[in-house]
């Protein structure tokens, strides 16, 4: 069932996720009634891409609450620091959402559709291609530093030489092979373009945007209606 949801989700058309986006990143800044907020943030944690790793859930409970408990102390007042945590929420979900459900070429046919700049389409596409070979590379420097008795957790001051430096060093080699490989491809920022699969609008976008419709109109109804 999760793995279905995912799968529509991603067949869903990129820019009604990124006016979606957009639109609910907006209606936050405007929002001022907890119950408004909480189903926005429901309906977003609904959206998110399922299963998630137990350890990025602990991660994000455990900062949460950290930051509720700072808000509270702060303001001293325990209603606005669990909507401060609400808020915040609904500021950072809507990406994720958009980002983990988006395959990068789809993303790319929708920004060329968009007519953007060849240069920035190309740059955009390697920043995205790029995020998980960092990732890979971090986690393979940690294990490197682990197998050589460095405890980078308990030694942050070992984080420059040990983790940044080669990690720079590896970004770098890793643009210079993406260079040549674009040349040696032929690779021209002004050739024509063609797609195989150009996006559509199917009756999967229509029943997600009045769904959508639906949730926002719910939203406003708390917020402004009663």
């Amino acid at each position: 069932m999760l793995t279905s949801r995912r799968s529509r989700l991603t067949q869903v058309n990129p820019y009604l996720k990124m006016a979606l986006c957009v639109l609910l990143i907006g209606l936050t800044l405007w929002l001022r009634q907890s119950e408004a907020m909480l189903i926005l943030v429901g309906g977003l944690l609904l959206l998110l891409p399922m299963p998630i790793r137990w350890g990025w859930l602990l991660y994000g409970t455990v900062s949460l609450g950290m930051f509720t408990l700072t808000s509270a102390w702060l303001l001293g007042d325990w209603p606005k620091a669990l909507f401060s945590t609400l808020r915040l929420l609904s500021l950072l979900l809507p990406a994720p959402v958009l980002v983990l459900t988006t395959p990068p070429a789809d993303l790319i046919r929708a920004l060329q559709r968009l007519r953007l700049p060849s240069f920035l389409t190309l740059s955009l596409m390697l920043i995205w291609r790029f995020l998980p070979l960092m990732q890979q590379e971090l986690q393979r420097l940690w294990e490197a530093n682990q197998l050589r008795g460095i405890d980078l957790r308990r030694q942050p001051g070992q984080w420059f030489s040990g983790l940044i430096v080669p990690l720079v060093f590896q970004m770098v080699a890793y643009a210079d092979e993406v260079t040549v490989g674009l040349q040696t491809r032929g690779y021209s920022p002004t050739a024509p373009r063609s797609s195989s699969k150009p996006l559509r609008w199917r009756w999967l976008d229509t029943g997600f945007g009045l769904g959508a419709i639906a949730w926002l109109s719910l939203i406003s109804y708390w917020e402004w209606g009663r």
